[in-house]
């Protein structure tokens, strides 16, 4: 699991004396902060303030982290250097209980605790970013031996917080972070199928297709492992252009994903407009006359529809039974067409 370091610069630039006087100042405060979250959560009083109390308690901490090194130097001024690294000596005053404090979080699950208090109270956006920051913990070079589940199932709830808190971008991301370590749970494809929708929608709304187009550009290359976009971006051009225009979108989608049965049935559906257009357009009097004449135009959609309703993932039931009904239709103008 890539770790990283949680890092806040001090605010200023001080005397070098001046700088462990802040650390541990920082230090109290940032102590302080945290029994006045973990009194309340330790009686099953959890609230807001104290909520907001974890939050910035670990502001502090980090901070205090940050300005806690104070670098040694010779009377002339220049670094003293530390003969066996060959590094400029520093001394530190509150680092080890800083990060004794950040794992005591990750151990006590402080920011999941205080996420779930968010999302009770149907605050997502405060519930994602305390869902954020447990990740960050579980990421960062305090953690021991976290389980990918662990954070799978972190990236998850932080995923869920972005959906209801509309921020769709952050939910497809986190949702396709947790997939990747192995999260199937929750209805987590519906998620990462549906967050998309729900951004270009928007735009279709206001007919504003080179913004649609820009955003599932956008959405691919931050997650190019999602072949559900190359589907959306034949869909908007469908909605756009029209069908036919759309056909080397779809083409391209179903090159990366043969299997996806939507992408199917949205080209089986497409050509199966085509069919009905031709049997509005048709002056054949009998319908053995009308299967003659259509019968070259049935194959693709017959073998599109055929195929998503044999695959049968990832669609609805109303999906599903649409293409059955469409498939029949066209089996029957076949095969009338044969006699």
């Amino acid at each position: 699991m890539k770790k990283f370091f949680l890092f806040v610069a001090c605010a200023s630039l001080m005397a070098m004396g001046a700088f462990a006087q802040d650390s541990k100042a920082l230090f109290n405060e940032a102590q302080t902060a945290y029994n006045g979250y973990f009194l309340k959560a330790q009686s099953g009083n959890l609230d807001g303030d104290a909520a907001q109390s974890l939050q910035a308690s670990f502001d502090l901490f980090t901070q205090a982290l940050a300005c806690d090194t104070i670098y040694e130097t010779n009377k002339d001024g220049t670094p003293k250097i530390d003969k066996k690294t060959g590094l400029q000596k520093f001394k530190t005053k509150v680092s080890g209980d800083v990060i004794k404090a950040f794992e005591r979080m990750i151990e006590q699950s402080d920011f999941l605790i205080v996420g779930e208090y968010y999302r009770g109270a149907e605050d997502y956006h405060n519930a994602a970013i305390s869902y954020g920051r447990n990740a960050d913990l579980l990421q960062s070079r305090f953690a021991k031996n976290v389980p990918d589940s662990t954070l799978a199932e972190t990236f998850f709830l932080q995923g869920f917080a972005n959906y209801f808190d509309k921020d769709y971008k952050n939910c497809i991301i986190n949702m396709a972070k947790a997939k990747e370590l192995g999260y199937t749970a929750n209805n987590i494809d519906q998620f990462i199928e549906d967050a998309p929708n729900q951004i270009i929608q928007q735009y279709v709304n206001q007919n504003d297709f080179a913004s649609a187009n820009a955003a599932i550009d956008q959405l691919i290359t931050i997650i190019p492992s999602d072949l559900n976009l190359y589907t959306m971006k034949a869909r908007v051009q469908e909605i756009e252009k029209g069908f036919q225009a759309a056909i080397p979108a779809y083409e391209t989608a179903l090159a990366k994903d043969p299997n996806n049965a939507f992408t199917n049935y949205c080209m089986g559906a497409g050509y199966t407009e085509i069919v009905n257009q031709a049997i509005m357009d048709s002056k054949a009097i009998t319908e053995a006359q009308l299967a003659k004449e259509i019968v070259n135009l049935l194959d693709k959609p017959i073998e599109y529809l055929s195929k998503a309703v044999s695959l049968n993932n990832n669609i609805s039931p109303e999906v599903l039974a649409d293409a059955k009904q469409k498939l029949e239709v066209l089996v029957k103008y076949r095969d009338l067409a044969k006699q």
